[in-house]
């Protein structure tokens, strides 16, 4: 087969927009690269500076878009206008969306793939923009529903596909995604020491590490830290790193509310290159999040050998593996609790450690990437039959 891949979001820029989306093609075209043999590739992606960074394959062919990053509006009246064009002159068999939107318009002989991140816009439509939410639901909603197959990252996800948009179950496969490379190996424990001191972290501090954006629950952790710190008394950091999303003023008023402007950290934007120091140095990782199409970070983070408390909404019990501690994630004392166990229970902080390796095994590229190709030649043949259907019914 001759598969398309709109890759437009994928982006090595240091701030969010190198973020979960972003990291999901890039290991995915990494992981296709090891398993292109029987297919043949075109990967669409947003300048030759992006095409400098990704692994070469002579089944792969990297088509550069000139829009500039900076201007949504761009590419998506690329994808919708330009692309399809691509895919005719090209002869595409399949395209594959990694990012929930596929084009309104496929050529009537390509399947079109649609990988769906989450449905936030629909379950908690308040955390997001206004355009966002008009967004999602003029393109994300249509393509789901028009996709020959749709790949979940979890089988939460799944599950909301089918419950409210109507997606047929059996055109929605689990695909989990994957972790780095880089998460199977750690660092010593002198580079750890080392990264603690220069940093100024030697007395420890709890991490998160993702968007600040509404819907990750920001400011409940705040006040779940501020308990933490008055009712157990215990004086760690909370670094709060990742890159400015939408939304997020009510972040950074209510650690002043609280008085701990001394004590939360705001470092940005995370290298990927220094994610797993990140990770390793913390005493626990924090990520009470309000829904998630995955939760990659929490197996980020097991896969650092880092204890882990999350919520127990969504996906984030998959991505936890039966080793993070779930809460409520509105419920402040039942969060500062959690937090203060993954801080003093040396049976669990043992257990994740032991844990380490197998996260990193279950979510590996190789493992995506496998999946995914099965997932284009299922939408290749149910593609095949439908024209088949359709000339029968015609004559």
């Amino acid at each position: 087969m001759h598969i398309g891949i709109n890759a437009q979001l994928l982006s090595y820029s240091q701030n969010y927009r190198n973020g979960g989306v972003s990291r999901y093609i890039r290991y995915l075209l990494a992981g296709l690269a090891e398993q292109v043999e029987e297919h043949e590739y075109t990967v669409f992606v947003n300048g030759q500076n992006v095409v400098d960074r990704l692994v070469q394959h002579p089944c792969i062919t990297y088509v550069s878009a000139p829009w500039p990053e900076s201007r949504p509006a761009a590419r998506v009246a690329w994808e919708q206008l330009t692309l399809p064009g691509l895919i005719r002159q090209k002869r595409i068999d399949v395209l594959h969306s990694p990012v929930n939107v596929l084009p309104m318009r496929l050529p009537r002989q390509c399947a079109g793939v649609v990988t769906l991140h989450d449905l936030a816009f629909l379950r908690f439509p308040d955390v997001l923009t206004r355009p966002k939410r008009l967004y999602h639901r003029a393109f994300t909603v249509r393509s789901i529903r028009r996709a020959t197959m749709v790949i979940s990252v979890s089988e939460s996800t799944k599950q909301d596909a089918v419950r409210l948009v109507g997606v047929p179950v059996g055109r929605v496969q689990v695909a989990y995604p994957c972790l780095d490379e880089r998460f199977s190996r750690q660092p010593s424990l002198e580079e750890v020491a080392a990264f603690r001191r220069a940093r100024g972290y030697a007395g420890g501090f709890v991490l998160y590490l993702g968007t600040l954006e509404p819907r990750k629950n920001i400011t409940t952790l705040i006040e779940a830290y501020a308990l933490l710190r008055d009712r157990y008394g215990r004086r760690e950091k909370l670094v709060l790193a990742g890159g400015k999303g939408w939304l997020y003023d009510a972040i950074f008023a209510r650690v002043e509310e609280l008085g701990l402007t001394e004590e939360i950290i705001f470092p940005g934007f995370v290298a990927d290159d220094e994610q797993v120091l990140w990770y390793t140095a913390a005493a626990a990782f924090v990520y009470p999040s309000l829904y998630e199409g995955f939760g990659i970070p929490v197996a980020e983070a097991l896969a650092c050998g880092t204890p882990v408390v999350t919520s127990n909404v969504s996906s984030l019990p998959e991505a936890g593996m039966g080793v993070a501690l779930t809460v409520e994630p509105r419920n402040v004392e039942a969060l500062a609790a959690a937090i203060h166990t993954a801080l003093t229970d040396e049976e669990l902080q043992a257990k994740t450690r032991q844990m380490a390796s197998a996260v990193a095994q279950r979510f590996s590229a190789r493992a995506m990437a496998a999946e995914t190709i099965a997932v284009y030649e299922q939408a290749a043949v149910s593609r095949a039959a439908h024209l088949s259907n359709r000339r029968v019914t015609a004559v």
